[in-house]
């Protein structure tokens, strides 16, 4: 049944790519060209090879076990423009094959759509939702003789939903303000994983100043409350504040910067971390690039914000820094390798018990680094090599562990 779904979507690839044919098409073929009217297709296939050393991350501190997986990913893409506004909707599968362990064996599918409408008097509407239905993946190998909630190591198949709705107007020359709502909804399928299912409501306001011409000084504030439906305990409330510079993306140094204070506070307290209902510290989001030359581009992330675990909902500080470096080569502008080099630190708020029975303070550091170069050998067609390490030194056996990947994509596209 599984070799047939995987042939069913190769050829479902093929028929995206070849659907062109009764329809307006433009040469050079490219991204772009399709057309139905006003109306632009862009159906694509891509097709990547990834090679693992530690395919279920030493968790619980297992020996390493290593694999091939093949992702076939089919998509196509919409896109109607009117006037100075446009309508687009998508929609992506990836089909992961294992070499080994086949019970690893999943489906991710992807739909979005997306309003954006640009009004002449400086006002900008923007309405989107995105749907992800896919498997959180097993932990370890299938456990003969024991299924569903009994399998301590099983996959999660969830659902996830992110609807999006934001304002932004822009007055009086120099100043411009925004608000937005985010509704994210995370859901298992199997009514005994809900433990970990939560509905999260965000709202937001924003106002920037724009004291040069590149450059805006804003002030933000973030609010949301999280609901775990079948976890009420966890249910808690978020309050964020930040200030920060923004750049415009046609500036040398083009971005965001900004640095605040965020606080996370639970219905009810929490007895694993020592009876305490509110959390708060430091925050920050960075994500800032800089053009050396022409040809080359540091870009520099940061984040500090409190976070919730996947795997025991329990509230952690997470704090990230990366710095990464992109060249176009000057001889052939087709070709652009690019690095990343991180660091990351989470620090739990409560203790758990590990794999070895001990009851502890979870802390953990991260390391990784990646390698890759693209090649854009036609307009439709590009290739992808690439190499991630990632080790995270855990004081929890259960989560330490570090592992190497590389992978081979290519991507048809049209």
């Amino acid at each position: 049944m599984r070799s047939r779904l995987f042939s069913v979507m190769i050829c479902l690839g093929f028929v995206l790519m070849a659907f062109p044919a009764g329809v307006q098409s433009q040469a050079p073929i490219g991204q772009g060209n399709i057309k139905v009217g006003a109306l632009k297709i862009h159906p694509s296939i891509g097709v990547t090879g990834t090679y693992t050393d530690n395919v279920y991350q030493s968790y619980d501190g297992k020996a390493k076990e290593s694999a091939f997986i093949a992702t076939v990913s089919p998509g196509v893409q919409l896109v109607l423009p009117f006037s100075r506004h446009s309508i687009s909707a998508g929609y992506r599968a990836d089909v992961n094959r294992y070499s080994n362990f086949s019970e690893n064996n999943y489906v991710s599918h992807t739909a979005d759509a997306k309003l954006n409408l640009d009004f002449p008097g400086g006002l900008q509407v923007t309405v989107s939702d995105t749907f992800v239905a896919s498997d959180v993946t097993r932990k370890w190998k299938d456990q003969p003789g024991l299924g569903g909630e009994n399998d301590p190591y099983r996959a999660k198949p969830y659902n996830a939903n992110d609807f999006l709705t934001k304002v932004r107007y822009q007055f009086a020359d120099r100043w411009a303000a925004a608000v937005w709502y985010n509704f994210y909804k995370y859901d298992y399928d199997k009514e005994y994983d809900r433990s970990g299912s939560f509905d999260r409501h965000l709202g937001a306001g924003s106002l920037f100043y724009r004291f040069s011409p590149k450059t805006d000084a804003l002030l933000e504030f973030q609010h949301s409350t999280v609901e775990y439906p079948k976890n009420s305990p966890y249910d808690n409330k978020n309050n964020t504040l930040y200030v920060g510079l923004g750049f415009d993306p046609s500036a040398k140094i083009n971005g965001y910067f900004k640095v605040g204070w965020t606080q996370k506070k639970y219905d009810q307290r929490l007895a694993f971390a020592d009876n305490k209902d509110d959390f708060n510290g430091f925050s920050t989001q960075i994500d800032l690039s800089y053009s050396l030359t022409p040809y080359d581009v540091i870009n520099f992330r940061g984040i500090r914000l409190i976070e919730e675990d996947l795997d025991t909902n329990a509230p952690f500080m997470r704090t990230d820094i990366s710095l990464g470096y992109t060249h176009v080569m000057a001889m052939n502008t087709k070709i652009r390798p690019n690095a990343r080099l991180g660091y990351a630190k989470h620090d739990y708020e409560g203790r758990g018990t590990d794999v070895d029975g001990i009851r502890k303070l979870r802390d953990e550091k991260i390391y990784y680094a990646s390698l890759g170069v693209d090649y854009a050998m036609q307009r439709w067609l590009t290739w992808s090599l690439g190499y991630t390490y990632r080790k995270q030194d855990s004081n929890f056996i259960r989560y330490d562990y570090d592992e190497n990947r590389v992978f081979l994509n290519a991507l048809v596209s049209f």
